[in-house]
């Protein structure tokens, strides 16, 4: 049985899935930060230099999402060598059963899988570093943005104010949390590049272990 992506693709969407959450959540702590006396004079200052305590919680949510992806790709990728390995096995029918018995036995190589592990664990958290960076850059955008917008006489101003936030965050959820730019010069958003990374990184391991068992029993 030749290995194909759809064997392991599922993988890569539980990497895409935790980046999902962790997008909503930081979303989540801009909203609550700009919100925050929203009606009251003096918004756009206190929300500047509230810089620090959305980057606290926002630090939060990322160091979290960095213990979750470590295990989720250590395990993914994992799955995926025994994937390829079991591939490799059901391909081998017209080895004598000795042979096929002999791979079928083999416990995959554990450092192989470590070290597609790491490497692909270290690409996707790589994005990390820039996580925060775009979070307090789009809330100060979003804060400068709405502070230039023009007042509606003295009774409606915070109704104009709260408008133009609403407008602001809801563009900037649409667009993403865009934080990783690759060699190319091409920009990420936080979830199209980690499921991208998770699945390269998946289909690797599964050919890599596939073409191991089929070695081993060449040579058994």
């Amino acid at each position: 049985m030749r290995i194909h992506l759809g064997m392991v693709e599922p993988l890569a969407e539980r990497a895409r899935d935790l980046y999902a959450d962790a997008e909503l959540r930081l979303l989540r702590i801009i909203a609550r930060q700009l919100a925050d006396g929203l009606d009251a004079p003096g918004w756009a200052e206190r929300k500047l230099a509230a810089v620090q305590a959305l980057r606290r919680s926002a630090q939060g949510v990322v160091d979290e999402l960095g213990k979750a992806v470590r295990l989720d790709v250590f395990d993914a990728v994992a799955e995926a060598y025994n994937e390829g390995h079991r591939a490799a096995v059901a391909e081998l029918g017209d080895l004598s059963d000795r042979a096929r018995q002999l791979v079928d036995d083999i416990t995959p190589n554990a450092q192989a899988v470590d070290r597609l592990a790491e490497r692909a664990a270290n690409a996707v958290t790589a994005t990390h570093r820039s996580i925060l960076r775009a979070v307090v850059d789009k809330f100060r955008a979003i804060v400068a943005e709405v502070a230039a917008t023009p007042l509606a006489p003295p009774l409606l101003g915070a109704v104009t104010r709260r408008h133009a936030t609403q407008d602001a965050m809801r563009r900037f959820a649409d667009q993403g949390i865009t934080s990783f730019v690759d060699r190319a010069g091409r920009r990420w958003q936080l979830t199209s590049y980690a499921e991208m990374a998770v699945r390269t990184s998946v289909t690797r391991a599964a050919t890599e272990a596939h073409a191991c068992a089929l070695t081993d029993a060449v040579l058994s």
